[in-house]
């Protein structure tokens, strides 16, 4: 049973009889109403091969003031449900009904007591089980990844050191990775604020390992008029352009129906602790106050549908990018 629970929602901890090797965090990123406040919250696991090098943790990224903390835990300090996406670290809470924190430390203290609602889910369906689509059923993947809420509505408050942040009406967002490593390089966008109500947009593209060669794969989900429009490898979606200039990014993805047009540039970053064979020891640079605009094109009809531009976005731009550069002459419509 929990084989099939954990295949069919990602959100529940995936590593259950992992000994070594082995990583997993949830990223839960809130942003206040008034967009004055940021705050992403990356719970996990680090299972090394030496055991007494196992922990878990939590990584917190203030994006008003581009600070990262890294707190760790014993491993048995993890718990978690086979049933339901639920799991705590020490006397720490988290599902997809909201977050309870109680952290105190040497160089941070957070309370926290924050419930989510209307949660827009990635489409799923047997052939289709995550965000992965038929790669979640492949057990040899170095990194699988889960968006696990596109958007979703925030009740509550956080203390963070001596600020109070008011999370009412505020906006969310949550995905997880799990495997053994990141991948050597990855461009990866996500942003809930436009300014056309009720948008969100999650892009990966990323070096995928596969048979000592690789490929260059892609995940990307916008929802916009209540419907989630799935650009991915497994769907037969195309990187037609990615193109990396110092802070700017420029991507252009298609299928049969439809071209999404972005381009993003990066804000001031905060470096966070990244996995390695299982340990947290890579590092990787982070932005949650970027922007991007987007455009949606439609190719039967032959127009754009959607048009619109964002702000507190999360970026990250890591590893060999010249891996993943497509195309300079294939932009346009």
């Amino acid at each position: 049973m929990y084989a099939m629970n954990k295949l069919y929602n990602c959100g529940i901890f995936q590593g259950a009889g992992k000994h070594k090797h082995y990583f997993e965090g949830w990223y839960f990123k809130h942003v206040d109403q008034r967009e004055q406040d940021v705050i992403s919250i990356i719970p996990g696991v680090s299972i090394e091969e030496k055991a007494s090098k196992s922990h878990a943790f939590i990584q917190i990224l203030d994006g008003k003031n581009y600070k990262t903390y890294y707190i760790r835990y014993d491993i048995e300090e993890f718990s978690f449900s086979k049933k339901s996406f639920e799991f705590s670290i020490g006397n720490n809470h988290f599902s997809d009904k909201g977050i309870e924190l109680n952290i105190v430390h040497e160089d941070i203290t957070l309370q926290c007591s924050v419930t989510y609602s209307k949660l827009i889910h990635w489409p799923r369906g047997i052939t289709s089980p995550s965000s992965m689509g038929w790669y979640a059923y492949i057990p040899i993947m170095e990194c699988y990844h889960g968006v696990l809420s596109l958007q979703h509505n925030i009740v509550g408050q956080m203390k963070l050191n001596d600020r109070t942040i008011d999370f009412d009406d505020g906006t969310g967002y949550i995905e997880k990775d799990w495997g053994t490593s990141f991948p050597s390089s990855w461009v990866w966008l996500q942003s809930n604020h436009f300014d056309i109500k009720s948008i969100s947009l999650m892009l990966s593209i990323a070096k995928i390992p596969w048979n000592q060669r690789g490929f260059v794969g892609l995940i990307s989900g916008l929802w916009y008029d209540n419907k989630v429009y799935r650009f991915a490898t497994y769907t037969g979606s195309n990187i037609d352009y990615l193109q990396i200039n110092d802070k700017k990014i420029s991507i252009k993805i298609s299928d049969k129906n439809y071209c999404l047009f972005i381009e993003a540039l990066t804000g001031d970053a905060a470096s966070l602790q990244a996995p390695s064979n299982g340990a947290m020891t890579g590092t990787v640079m982070e932005s949650i106050s970027g922007t991007m605009s987007i455009k949606l094109h439609d190719k039967k009809s032959d127009r754009i549908i959607l048009e619109a531009r964002a702000r507190c976005c999360g970026m990250e731009i890591a590893g060999k990018t010249q891996e993943l550069l497509f195309c300079p002459d294939a932009w346009g419509i």
